[in-house]
């Protein structure tokens, strides 16, 4: 008899058991008219709760519930759970607010914390201890706080937080909480008490919209875990002359959790009538938290004009380095913006060359090289990458200066360059995971499509279970790519492109494609030929084909989407039909699906509902790839930060 696996199959049927135990326990838990509705559809949720009044009308409130029942004896134990950290981050993430109840069948009893609540620590473990204390005990209270939080959020979302801004400021909950002193939440108080335009102080955390948690050494703030932020200190070196700064810090971490809920008006307004931002330019993480919320708002040309100020005066190269890679990310780009940020890059640069340290000559023409790339001036961009290289012969061995400059190298049509430029970085090890995709399509432009297939080929089987890199549109590449060479089209080609043009005014669409493979305007005029003559397939293909080529060509796509819809029955169409979606929203956007929704409308009218529905449903945004700072130092190498 193998008794291990009889062992094996109790425990099984017992987490069973405990499972439907603690689901019941926590029905049982709820007030008569709230309804708890099982989930199936897993996620990681286990019930779904709506809340509606005692009179039975909706409330509009609801949430998710994540149940672990234990059967553990010791204290500790039934009192920690361990997650992964992408678990916890799944439901950090969720529009729904999820509960994670810990059952306990040895105390029948339940404690319960928000999943938004939790703070995911810098480690590089993939898992996370999630503790609970005997304040999150289950109690006859639970249930108006929860509906109290559910409602403030709910305000939050809204839009609804104004100043001044009702705020409780309360020990962290803590199982001894007396170890936490409470002189450091009156010193917390004594900074805010002060700052009536912006707070009323609050004692019931259910009253407030802003919580304010203290600790041994460190502030919490959230608006009702929809936003967090914290700094440390140490409250026993705190006297009294220290309060006026301390309070500047407070406001700073505050300003951090309003920008991060949308109130950025209001941050901004704290920042510049307590004239916080000299504070914020002097701390790395002020700045890299702060910088870019200030850059993007309405005063931002007066914070560019101090940014200058600044640079010219300081000479912390660290912070000053952080400073220019934040303003290189800046979205915001009016003609006024790209010159202020040109300013100050050059500004550097002539700091640098004035102190004649190489090194830091060629972090500034870099950075400037950074910042005319993404003003789409790529000739002054390859002018200073080229330039910064004689200043630090180290970057010939640094993977991203290649992907870069490939990248320059691309749009400015050196296909050759650009091709040995992506080897050359994926020879040094590219964290970047688009780089061989990017050598393929740089070889596609050099007439070697047999070998950017096989590239692509390489690429999709690396990356086809990485959730961080979207495939799409090198699926489609693949598939148009392998279509063509099935059709006999040439596996290489010296491209013609002047005599291909030619041949495109004269309407010989077929031959300009045999003299260029890649011309984007031939592949549109033979699909809409292939179209008249019903040659569905074909014609599919063509369209496809010519968007990949030129991605912002709006009515190819919806072509391809059109024709694609009425092969759908064919499972391959279908597959290939999702990918054509999502690549052209990516690119166009709404522009797309307008225009989509315009001719379905002409064309089948009876189905333009059904159709938008599921090309509604088809459409995801592409992850935002994170953003990275380099930050360097006087030995040449860096630390990344990602914000």
């Amino acid at each position: 008899m193998n008794f291990n696996k009889i062992d094996y199959m109790a425990k099984r049927i017992r987490n069973h058991m405990l499972e439907d135990e603690s689901r019941l326990f926590f029905k049982k838990s709820l007030p008569e008219f709230w309804v708890c509705r099982d989930k199936t559809d897993d996620y990681g949720i286990d019930c779904e709760v709506e809340i509606f009044n005692d009179n039975g009308t909706t409330t509009g409130l609801v949430f998710w519930v994540q149940l672990k029942g234990t059967d553990e004896t010791d204290e500790e134990l039934i009192k920690k759970i361990n997650f992964k950290k992408d678990k916890i981050r799944q439901f950090i993430d969720y529009d729904i607010p999820v509960l994670i109840v810990r059952y306990s069948s040895l105390r029948q009893a339940q404690f319960v914390k928000w999943a938004k609540s939790i703070r995911i620590n810098g480690k590089s473990t993939k898992s996370l201890g999630v503790q609970f204390h005997e304040s999150e005990l289950w109690n006859e209270d639970t249930n108006l706080i929860i509906r109290s939080y559910l409602e403030s959020q709910n305000f939050i979302k809204r839009g609804m937080v104004k100043f001044p801004i009702r705020t409780s400021i309360l020990r962290l909950e803590y199982d001894n909480i007396e170890e936490i002193p409470y002189s450091n939440v009156s010193i917390v108080k004594q900074c805010l008490s002060s700052q009536s335009k912006y707070f009323i102080l609050k004692s019931d955390p259910k009253e407030s919209s802003l919580h304010i948690k203290v600790g041994d050494n460190f502030v919490l703030t959230s608006f009702v875990d929809l936003a967090l932020a914290s700094m440390s200190l140490t409250f026993d070196d705190i006297e009294a002359e220290h309060i006026e700064k301390l309070t500047k810090y407070i406001l700073i971490t505050v300003c951090h959790t309003l920008y991060d809920i949308g109130k950025n008006n209001m941050g901004e307004q704290i920042i510049f009538e307590n004239g916080l931002l000299s504070i914020i330019m002097c701390y790395k993480e002020f700045l890299i938290g702060l910088l870019p919320h200030l850059l993007a708002g309405d005063r931002s040309s007066e914070v560019l004009e101090i940014l200058n100020e600044y640079s010219r005066k300081n000479t912390d190269d660290n912070i000053i380095e952080i400073t220019t890679q934040i303003l290189l990310l800046v979205n915001k780009r009016t003609n006024q913006h790209a010159d202020a940020i040109e300013e100050f890059l050059k500004i550097q640069l002539d700091i640098a060359r004035g102190r004649k340290y190489n090194i830091w000559i060629a972090t500034g023409l870099y950075n400037l090289g950074n910042f005319y790339r993404n003003e789409n001036r790529m000739e002054q961009a390859l002018e200073n990458y080229l330039e910064a290289r004689k200043y630090n012969s180290n970057y010939k061995n640094k993977a991203y200066y290649y992907y870069e400059l490939a990248g320059v190298l691309f749009l400015l049509q050196k296909y050759y360059f650009a091709s040995k430029f992506y080897e050359k970085a994926i020879q040094l090890n590219t964290d970047y995971p688009y780089a061989k995709a990017l050598w393929a399509h740089s070889l596609l432009y050099l007439g070697k499509y047999d070998t950017s297939l096989n590239l692509i080929d390489t690429f999709l089987k690396e990356q086809v279970n990485n959730d961080d890199v979207d495939i799409e549109e090198w699926q489609l590449w693949h598939s148009c790519l392998q279509s063509l060479f099935d059709a006999g089209y040439p596996q290489n080609q010296v491209r013609d492109t002047c005599a291909s043009n030619q041949c495109v005014q004269e309407k010989n669409f077929s031959e300009a494609i045999e003299l260029d493979l890649l011309n984007d305007l031939a592949w549109y005029n033979l699909g809409v030929q292939q179209a008249d003559n019903k040659d569905n397939h074909s014609a599919f293909l063509a369209f496809t084909f010519a968007a990949l080529l030129s991605n912002d060509d709006i009515q190819a796509w919806v072509n391809a989407t059109l024709l694609g819809l009425s092969l759908i029955s064919k499972e391959v169409y279908a597959a290939l039909l999702i990918s054509i979606v999502r690549t052209a929203y990516h690119y166009d956007g709404f522009d797309y699906v307008n225009l989509l929704q315009e001719n379905i409308r002409r064309q089948s009218p009876r189905d333009a509902s059904v159709v938008m529905e599921l090309i509604d449903s088809t459409i995801i945004e592409r992850k935002r790839e994170p953003t990275i700072i380099r930050i360097f130092n006087d030995n040449d190498d860096f630390e990344q930060i990602v914000i």
